[in-house]
């Protein structure tokens, strides 16, 4: 007698798990399903019946395999087959009474009695055809992108052995026109008439030119194929090695420049010490001749808290419609003798800063010219 309480308590407890688990079950939008030892449906929920699309009448008493084939095994099968040991996780994929198979993720256990025997086992199941679908997708994206990947590295480097092979063929017999051409220009001045030395004048102006874009050429195919040569660096040595490289520029142009503080960055120095040269050499040649020739070197984070390197100028400036082309080979906005040059250096600057993984832009600076910007991410940040 004075174990009742104790046994009526113990008693309660159990029917309120009870109560908590079937609310559980009767309440979750999983499939909750179990079978007997010979695979006939025990007790079927309501999510079983919306993920299914069968009734809980219907279901009961019907063998799950029957109505729902998969192409994993049978439970009560492999319930027989391997008793305790079966499998608790698993993706299926059944067929539903539509004629659609869905993949669902199932974690299936066993049902043992009091005296510890198996007589059946239980499962829940949840829908997972949209993530299985998305995961297929996905793999097939990631695929599909190491595919074009592979074949635009082949391609350029294809291109790049083309454009180094090319331009360094071409040299030597562009040599020997040049050299036979200044010589007829030497031993011949003034010796035939005006318009043969017009004629003569012009064959030596164009294998300069040629020699000039051959000689881009191949510093532009250089830029992206030797790898790059990382240390830790300061911009403000880039800055300035850029400038020891552009003083007579900097002498006949009467050009000030002038930097803020600028971070310590993991980077190719000799590279990035030519696009810093290239965008400060164009503000030089774009000058403007109604005002003294500013250029600001600036650096801050960006919004993705990578390093965004700023050169600024007030000279001409750039049409808004004409910003993407000058990142193209040999693209000229001016006439060549307005300005001289092939009009590759801001494309051998992209090809520079694209290869330390960062991005290059043009805008309108505050100054009326242009801001000529261009990223280094924060992973290849040095230690300032």
């Amino acid at each position: 007698m004075e174990n009742r309480p104790h046994v009526e308590r113990k008693s309660d407890e159990v029917a309120a798990t009870r109560a908590l688990l079937s609310t559980i079950v009767a309440s979750t939008e999983d499939a909750v399903v179990s079978v007997d030892m010979n695979g006939r449906i025990t007790s079927w929920n309501a999510g079983a019946e919306n993920l299914y699309g069968i009734g809980v009448d219907e279901a009961m008493s019907a063998l799950f395999f029957d109505i729902l084939p998969s192409d994993a095994p049978d439970m009560a099968r492999a319930l027989r087959s391997s008793g305790t040991s079966f499998p608790a996780h698993r993706e299926v994929t059944r067929k539903l009474r539509d004629g659609k198979e869905k993949y669902f993720e199932e974690t299936v256990s066993v049902l043992k009695g009091n005296d510890g025997e198996v007589f059946g086992a239980a499962s829940i199941s949840r829908d997972i055809t949209s993530r299985r679908e998305t995961e297929k997708a996905l793999d097939f994206t990631r695929r599909e992108l190491a595919t074009r990947n592979a074949r635009l590295e082949r391609s350029n480097a294809d291109l790049e052995q083309f454009a180094y092979i090319a331009s360094h063929d071409l040299s030597e017999p562009l040599r020997a026109v040049a050299g036979m051409v200044q010589l007829l220009q030497r031993r011949y001045h003034d010796r035939l008439d005006e318009e043969a030395d017009e004629f003569i004048g012009f064959a030596v102006e164009g294998c300069a030119r040629m020699k000039l874009m051959i000689d881009d050429l191949l510093a532009y195919s250089r830029a992206g194929s030797d790898g790059l040569h990382l240390s830790d660096v300061n911009l403000k040595v880039v800055v300035d090695d850029a400038l020891r490289a552009l003083s007579s520029e900097i002498a006949s142009t009467g050009a000030v420049v002038e930097s803020g503080a600028l971070p310590t960055l993991r980077i190719d120095q000799i590279k990035v010490t030519q696009v810093v040269q290239n965008i400060l050499s164009n503000a030089m040649k774009f000058r403007s001749t109604k005002r003294a020739l500013m250029i600001h070197v600036r650096a801050h984070r960006d919004g993705t808290n990578d390093w965004r390197i700023e050169i600024s100028d007030n000279g001409i400036g750039v049409e808004p419609k004409y910003r993407a082309k000058v990142f193209r080979m040999f693209q000229r906005l001016h006439p060549r003798d307005a300005y001289p040059g092939t009009g590759i250096g801001l494309a051998i600057a992209e090809r520079i800063v694209t290869a330390h993984g960062g991005t290059i832009g043009i805008e309108e600076s505050e100054q009326g010219g242009v801001t000529v910007w261009f990223t280094i991410p924060t992973n290849s940040e040095g230690n300032p």
